[in-house]
Protein backbone atom coordinates (compact mmCIF):
# COMPACT_ATOMS: atom_id res chain seq x y z
CA UNK A 1 0.00 0.00 0.00
CA UNK A 2 1.09 3.08 -1.00
CA UNK A 3 1.80 5.76 2.30
CA UNK A 4 -1.17 7.45 3.48
CA UNK A 5 -1.07 11.16 4.43
CA UNK A 6 -3.05 11.92 7.67
CA UNK A 7 -3.60 15.11 9.34
CA UNK A 8 -4.89 16.08 12.93
CA UNK A 9 -7.42 18.71 13.66
CA UNK A 10 -7.15 19.97 17.05
CA UNK A 11 -3.76 20.23 18.72
CA UNK A 12 -4.47 19.76 22.58
CA UNK A 13 -3.85 16.75 24.76
CA UNK A 14 -5.33 14.05 22.33
CA UNK A 15 -4.59 16.21 19.35
CA UNK A 16 -0.58 15.34 20.48
CA UNK A 17 -1.47 11.68 20.98
CA UNK A 18 -3.00 11.07 17.92
CA UNK A 19 0.05 12.65 15.76
CA UNK A 20 2.34 10.22 17.58
CA UNK A 21 -0.26 7.46 16.86
CA UNK A 22 0.55 8.70 12.94
CA UNK A 23 3.91 8.72 13.42
CA UNK A 24 4.35 5.54 14.58
CA UNK A 25 2.34 3.92 12.17
CA UNK A 26 4.14 1.84 9.54
CA UNK A 27 2.22 3.29 5.82
CA UNK A 28 1.09 6.65 7.14
CA UNK A 29 2.84 10.11 7.05
CA UNK A 30 1.26 13.22 9.15
CA UNK A 31 1.62 15.98 6.84
CA UNK A 32 -0.53 18.87 8.55
CA UNK A 33 -2.20 19.93 11.43
CA UNK A 34 -4.84 22.42 12.35
CA UNK A 35 -5.88 24.37 15.89
CA UNK A 36 -7.64 27.70 16.08
CA UNK A 37 -4.48 28.48 18.31
CA UNK A 38 -1.53 28.64 15.49
CA UNK A 39 0.65 28.91 18.21
CA UNK A 40 -0.43 25.40 19.69
CA UNK A 41 -0.52 24.12 16.95
CA UNK A 42 3.21 25.54 15.68
CA UNK A 43 4.22 23.94 18.52
CA UNK A 44 2.53 20.62 18.51
CA UNK A 45 3.63 20.35 14.77
CA UNK A 46 7.36 21.40 15.81
CA UNK A 47 7.60 18.62 18.41
CA UNK A 48 5.76 15.79 16.35
CA UNK A 49 7.78 16.89 13.07
CA UNK A 50 4.53 17.92 10.80
CA UNK A 51 5.35 19.96 8.23
CA UNK A 52 2.47 22.21 7.67
CA UNK A 53 0.46 24.12 10.37
CA UNK A 54 -3.27 25.57 9.26
CA UNK A 55 -5.64 27.78 11.59
CA UNK A 56 -8.94 26.80 9.62
CA UNK A 57 -9.07 23.02 9.17
CA UNK A 58 -11.11 23.74 5.67
CA UNK A 59 -7.83 25.43 4.52
CA UNK A 60 -5.94 22.21 5.57
CA UNK A 61 -8.02 19.67 3.95
CA UNK A 62 -8.19 21.93 0.79
CA UNK A 63 -4.56 22.30 0.55
CA UNK A 64 -3.21 18.77 1.53
CA UNK A 65 -6.20 16.39 0.59
CA UNK A 66 -5.44 14.23 3.11
CA UNK A 67 -6.39 10.51 3.40
CA UNK A 68 -7.01 9.99 6.80
CA UNK A 69 -8.08 12.88 9.15
CA UNK A 70 -8.27 12.71 12.94
CA UNK A 71 -10.90 15.03 14.35
CA UNK A 72 -9.70 15.70 18.01
CA UNK A 73 -12.22 18.82 19.01
CA UNK A 74 -14.41 19.26 21.17
CA UNK A 75 -18.03 17.28 20.62
CA UNK A 76 -19.81 20.14 19.61
CA UNK A 77 -17.73 20.63 16.13
CA UNK A 78 -17.52 16.95 15.34
CA UNK A 79 -20.23 16.70 12.84
CA UNK A 80 -19.07 19.79 10.97
CA UNK A 81 -15.81 18.78 10.47
CA UNK A 82 -16.72 15.02 10.05
CA UNK A 83 -18.61 16.38 7.25
CA UNK A 84 -16.53 18.52 5.85
CA UNK A 85 -13.64 15.74 5.82
CA UNK A 86 -15.99 13.48 3.97
CA UNK A 87 -16.60 16.15 1.03
CA UNK A 88 -13.04 17.16 0.84
CA UNK A 89 -12.53 13.03 -0.10
CA UNK A 90 -10.62 11.76 2.79
CA UNK A 91 -11.09 7.76 2.68
CA UNK A 92 -11.23 7.71 7.05
CA UNK A 93 -11.72 9.74 10.18
CA UNK A 94 -10.68 9.20 13.36
CA UNK A 95 -12.54 10.91 15.90
CA UNK A 96 -12.37 11.15 19.27
CA UNK A 97 -15.05 10.84 21.80
CA UNK A 98 -17.92 11.42 22.92
CA UNK A 99 -19.32 11.30 19.72
CA UNK A 100 -21.31 14.50 19.42
CA UNK A 101 -23.75 16.95 21.68
CA UNK A 102 -26.52 14.84 20.60
CA UNK A 103 -28.19 11.57 19.32
CA UNK A 104 -29.16 13.41 15.97
CA UNK A 105 -25.72 14.53 15.35
CA UNK A 106 -24.40 11.18 15.86
CA UNK A 107 -26.48 9.78 13.30
CA UNK A 108 -26.08 11.90 10.90
CA UNK A 109 -22.37 12.21 10.88
CA UNK A 110 -21.99 8.24 11.07
CA UNK A 111 -24.52 8.22 8.14
CA UNK A 112 -22.79 11.00 5.86
CA UNK A 113 -19.76 8.74 5.98
CA UNK A 114 -21.15 5.65 5.29
CA UNK A 115 -22.81 7.05 2.08
CA UNK A 116 -19.96 8.24 0.84
CA UNK A 117 -17.84 4.85 1.45
CA UNK A 118 -15.72 6.46 3.94
CA UNK A 119 -14.13 4.93 7.30
CA UNK A 120 -15.57 6.42 10.78
CA UNK A 121 -14.22 5.04 13.99
CA UNK A 122 -14.21 7.01 17.17
CA UNK A 123 -11.55 6.51 19.81
CA UNK A 124 -12.89 4.28 22.14
CA UNK A 125 -9.80 2.99 22.74
CA UNK A 126 -9.97 1.11 25.72
CA UNK A 127 -11.33 -1.68 23.68
CA UNK A 128 -7.50 -2.72 23.19
CA UNK A 129 -6.84 -2.59 26.82
CA UNK A 130 -5.33 -5.90 27.76
CA UNK A 131 -6.87 -6.04 30.96
CA UNK A 132 -10.15 -5.89 28.79
CA UNK A 133 -9.21 -8.10 26.38
CA UNK A 134 -8.20 -10.66 29.10
CA UNK A 135 -11.48 -10.06 30.45
CA UNK A 136 -13.47 -10.76 27.09
CA UNK A 137 -10.91 -14.11 26.87
CA UNK A 138 -12.15 -15.28 29.97
CA UNK A 139 -15.88 -14.02 30.00
CA UNK A 140 -16.29 -15.79 26.39
CA UNK A 141 -14.43 -18.84 27.61
CA UNK A 142 -17.09 -19.38 30.04
CA UNK A 143 -14.69 -19.01 33.54
CA UNK A 144 -17.46 -17.55 35.12
CA UNK A 145 -20.15 -19.14 33.47
CA UNK A 146 -23.37 -17.47 31.21
CA UNK A 147 -22.95 -13.64 31.93
CA UNK A 148 -25.88 -12.77 34.24
CA UNK A 149 -25.58 -9.11 35.08
CA UNK A 150 -22.55 -6.05 34.64
CA UNK A 151 -22.01 -3.14 36.81
CA UNK A 152 -20.72 0.02 35.58
CA UNK A 153 -18.84 2.63 37.95
CA UNK A 154 -17.51 6.18 36.39
CA UNK A 155 -17.60 10.11 37.14
CA UNK A 156 -20.07 10.97 34.65
CA UNK A 157 -22.15 9.52 31.86
CA UNK A 158 -21.55 12.03 28.73
CA UNK A 159 -17.37 11.72 29.13
CA UNK A 160 -15.90 9.11 31.06
CA UNK A 161 -19.30 6.70 30.72
CA UNK A 162 -18.53 6.48 27.23
CA UNK A 163 -15.80 4.11 27.46
CA UNK A 164 -17.91 2.45 30.41
CA UNK A 165 -20.97 1.95 28.19
CA UNK A 166 -18.85 0.72 25.34
CA UNK A 167 -17.01 -1.34 27.28
CA UNK A 168 -20.36 -3.33 28.75
CA UNK A 169 -21.04 -3.73 24.91
CA UNK A 170 -17.53 -5.32 23.95
CA UNK A 171 -18.30 -7.62 26.33
CA UNK A 172 -21.64 -8.37 25.51
CA UNK A 173 -20.25 -8.90 22.15
CA UNK A 174 -21.74 -6.37 20.88
CA UNK A 175 -25.10 -7.64 21.15
CA UNK A 176 -27.80 -4.73 20.61
CA UNK A 177 -30.23 -3.73 23.81
CA UNK A 178 -33.69 -3.83 23.73
CA UNK A 179 -34.45 -1.35 26.38
CA UNK A 180 -33.18 1.58 28.80
CA UNK A 181 -34.48 3.22 32.02
CA UNK A 182 -32.54 5.46 33.41
CA UNK A 183 -32.51 8.88 36.03
CA UNK A 184 -30.16 11.63 36.40
CA UNK A 185 -29.83 14.65 38.91
CA UNK A 186 -28.47 17.55 38.08
CA UNK A 187 -27.91 19.88 40.90
CA UNK A 188 -25.10 22.21 39.72
CA UNK A 189 -24.18 23.21 36.76
CA UNK A 190 -21.39 20.82 35.93
CA UNK A 191 -19.18 20.90 33.04
CA UNK A 192 -16.31 18.59 32.04
CA UNK A 193 -14.25 19.44 29.52
CA UNK A 194 -16.36 22.35 29.01
CA UNK A 195 -19.22 20.40 27.77
CA UNK A 196 -22.69 20.42 30.44
CA UNK A 197 -22.87 16.98 32.35
CA UNK A 198 -24.96 15.59 34.62
CA UNK A 199 -24.30 15.36 38.62
CA UNK A 200 -25.14 12.03 38.89
CA UNK A 201 -26.99 9.30 36.77
CA UNK A 202 -27.85 5.70 37.16
CA UNK A 203 -28.67 3.72 34.18
CA UNK A 204 -30.21 0.13 33.65
CA UNK A 205 -30.30 -1.62 30.41
CA UNK A 206 -31.45 -5.09 29.39
CA UNK A 207 -31.02 -7.35 26.76
CA UNK A 208 -33.48 -9.52 24.95
CA UNK A 209 -31.92 -12.68 26.40
CA UNK A 210 -32.35 -11.64 29.84
CA UNK A 211 -28.90 -9.82 30.78
CA UNK A 212 -28.79 -6.60 32.19
CA UNK A 213 -26.49 -3.68 33.04
CA UNK A 214 -26.87 -0.85 35.62
CA UNK A 215 -24.22 1.82 35.59
CA UNK A 216 -23.57 4.51 38.26
CA UNK A 217 -21.98 8.01 37.70
CA UNK A 218 -21.37 10.62 40.16
CA UNK A 219 -18.00 12.08 42.30
CA UNK A 220 -16.92 13.74 45.70
CA UNK A 221 -18.70 15.87 47.12
CA UNK A 222 -22.14 15.66 45.62
CA UNK A 223 -21.64 11.57 45.46
CA UNK A 224 -20.27 9.23 47.24
CA UNK A 225 -17.46 7.23 46.56
CA UNK A 226 -19.47 4.80 44.27
CA UNK A 227 -17.46 1.62 44.86
CA UNK A 228 -14.94 1.76 46.90
CA UNK A 229 -12.34 -1.13 45.03
CA UNK A 230 -13.80 -0.17 41.62
CA UNK A 231 -14.65 3.45 40.80
CA UNK A 232 -13.84 3.34 37.78
CA UNK A 233 -14.55 0.21 35.85
CA UNK A 234 -16.36 -2.75 35.61
CA UNK A 235 -17.87 -5.50 37.55
CA UNK A 236 -19.22 -8.70 35.00
CA UNK A 237 -21.06 -10.96 37.34
CA UNK A 238 -22.24 -14.78 36.25
CA UNK A 239 -23.68 -17.48 37.06
CA UNK A 240 -20.04 -19.10 37.89
CA UNK A 241 -18.04 -16.14 38.82
CA UNK A 242 -17.53 -12.80 38.16
CA UNK A 243 -14.61 -10.65 36.58
CA UNK A 244 -13.80 -7.57 38.32
CA UNK A 245 -11.93 -4.96 35.44
CA UNK A 246 -10.34 -1.56 36.72
CA UNK A 247 -7.54 0.46 35.29
CA UNK A 248 -5.27 -1.25 37.18
CA UNK A 249 -6.09 -4.80 37.21
CA UNK A 250 -8.23 -7.75 36.17
CA UNK A 251 -9.34 -10.33 38.40
CA UNK A 252 -11.69 -13.43 37.52
CA UNK A 253 -13.10 -14.85 40.65
CA UNK A 254 -14.21 -18.53 40.22
CA UNK A 255 -16.67 -20.26 42.86
CA UNK A 256 -15.23 -23.64 43.78
CA UNK A 257 -11.98 -22.83 41.60
CA UNK A 258 -8.97 -20.97 41.92
CA UNK A 259 -9.39 -16.93 40.51
CA UNK A 260 -7.12 -15.60 37.86
CA UNK A 261 -5.19 -12.13 38.12
CA UNK A 262 -3.98 -10.31 35.80
CA UNK A 263 -2.18 -6.75 36.95
CA UNK A 264 -1.81 -3.78 34.41
CA UNK A 265 1.96 -3.29 33.11
CA UNK A 266 1.78 0.67 32.32
CA UNK A 267 2.86 3.04 34.13
CA UNK A 268 0.21 3.66 37.29
CA UNK A 269 1.47 6.60 38.93
CA UNK A 270 0.52 9.79 37.34
CA UNK A 271 3.23 11.76 37.87
CA UNK A 272 5.35 9.43 35.83
CA UNK A 273 3.03 9.86 33.10
CA UNK A 274 3.63 12.21 30.04
CA UNK A 275 2.58 15.52 29.97
CA UNK A 276 -0.42 13.71 32.41
CA UNK A 277 -1.61 11.56 29.67
CA UNK A 278 -2.10 7.85 30.79
CA UNK A 279 -0.10 5.90 28.28
CA UNK A 280 -2.78 3.24 28.49
CA UNK A 281 -4.64 6.07 26.70
CA UNK A 282 -1.28 6.30 24.44
CA UNK A 283 -0.95 3.09 23.55
CA UNK A 284 -4.49 2.08 22.56
CA UNK A 285 -4.60 4.94 20.71
CA UNK A 286 -1.82 3.78 18.21
CA UNK A 287 -3.37 0.54 17.96
CA UNK A 288 -6.85 2.10 16.68
CA UNK A 289 -4.93 4.30 14.50
CA UNK A 290 -3.00 1.15 13.17
CA UNK A 291 -6.34 -0.79 13.08
CA UNK A 292 -7.67 1.55 10.90
CA UNK A 293 -5.00 1.99 8.58
CA UNK A 294 -5.55 -2.15 8.15
CA UNK A 295 -8.63 -2.09 7.61
CA UNK A 296 -8.06 0.23 4.71
CA UNK A 297 -5.79 -2.10 3.35
CA UNK A 298 -7.41 -5.60 3.84
CA UNK A 299 -11.67 -4.02 3.76
CA UNK A 300 -12.32 -5.84 6.69
CA UNK A 301 -14.22 -3.91 9.63
CA UNK A 302 -12.50 -1.34 12.01
CA UNK A 303 -12.22 -2.94 15.86
CA UNK A 304 -13.81 0.85 16.72
CA UNK A 305 -16.43 1.48 14.02
CA UNK A 306 -18.93 4.02 14.19
CA UNK A 307 -21.67 0.96 14.37
CA UNK A 308 -20.52 0.05 17.69
CA UNK A 309 -19.78 3.71 18.77
CA UNK A 310 -23.38 4.76 18.28
CA UNK A 311 -24.51 1.81 20.03
CA UNK A 312 -22.73 3.28 22.84
CA UNK A 313 -23.88 6.93 22.44
CA UNK A 314 -27.88 6.02 22.19
CA UNK A 315 -27.36 4.78 25.39
CA UNK A 316 -26.04 7.96 26.89
CA UNK A 317 -29.01 9.81 24.88
CA UNK A 318 -31.64 7.30 25.92
CA UNK A 319 -30.78 7.81 30.05
CA UNK A 320 -31.25 11.12 29.39
CA UNK A 321 -34.56 10.49 27.53
CA UNK A 322 -35.75 8.14 29.82
CA UNK A 323 -35.05 10.97 33.01
CA UNK A 324 -36.81 13.45 30.86
CA UNK A 325 -39.67 11.52 30.04
CA UNK A 326 -40.09 9.54 33.30
CA UNK A 327 -40.21 6.89 31.19
CA UNK A 328 -38.59 2.79 29.79
CA UNK A 329 -37.20 3.75 26.82
CA UNK A 330 -37.40 1.20 23.96
CA UNK A 331 -34.40 0.71 21.73
CA UNK A 332 -33.79 2.11 19.67
CA UNK A 333 -33.95 5.62 20.34
CA UNK A 334 -36.41 7.42 18.52
CA UNK A 335 -35.55 10.90 20.16
CA UNK A 336 -32.79 12.85 18.43
CA UNK A 337 -31.72 15.84 20.62
CA UNK A 338 -29.82 15.64 23.83
CA UNK A 339 -32.59 15.67 26.69
CA UNK A 340 -30.22 16.99 29.61
CA UNK A 341 -29.52 19.79 27.46
CA UNK A 342 -32.76 20.85 26.55
CA UNK A 343 -34.84 19.31 29.49
CA UNK A 344 -32.31 21.76 31.34
CA UNK A 345 -33.38 24.52 29.08
CA UNK A 346 -37.15 23.50 29.64
CA UNK A 347 -36.78 24.07 33.30
CA UNK A 348 -37.05 20.24 34.71
CA UNK A 349 -33.66 20.94 36.74
CA UNK A 350 -32.59 23.64 38.76
CA UNK A 351 -28.83 23.59 39.08
CA UNK A 352 -27.08 26.13 41.78
CA UNK A 353 -23.52 26.46 41.53
CA UNK A 354 -20.75 25.78 39.38
CA UNK A 355 -18.22 23.32 38.74
CA UNK A 356 -15.80 22.87 35.63
CA UNK A 357 -13.26 19.72 35.64
CA UNK A 358 -12.23 16.88 33.50
CA UNK A 359 -13.97 14.14 35.11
Amino acid sequence: MTSLAAAVIGAGSQGRVHAYGYRATPGVSPVALADVDRRAGGELAEEVGIPRVYQDYHELLEANKPDVVSVCTPPATHREIVEAAVAAGVRAIHCEKPVALSYGDALAMAATANNAGVRLTFNLQRRFDPLQLFAREQIAAGAIGDVVTIEGYCPNLFDWGSHILDLILFHRGDAAPSWVTGQIDVTLDRYVYGVFVETASLTQIAWPDGVTAVVSTGREPHTPVLHLENNLGLVVQGTEGRVDISGERCAVHRFGAPGLVKESDGERDPARWDRGVDPKIVSGTGEAIRDLVTSLETGAPPVLSAENALRGAELIFATYESSRSRRRVTLPLDRLDNALLSGRDAGYWSPTGELHSTY
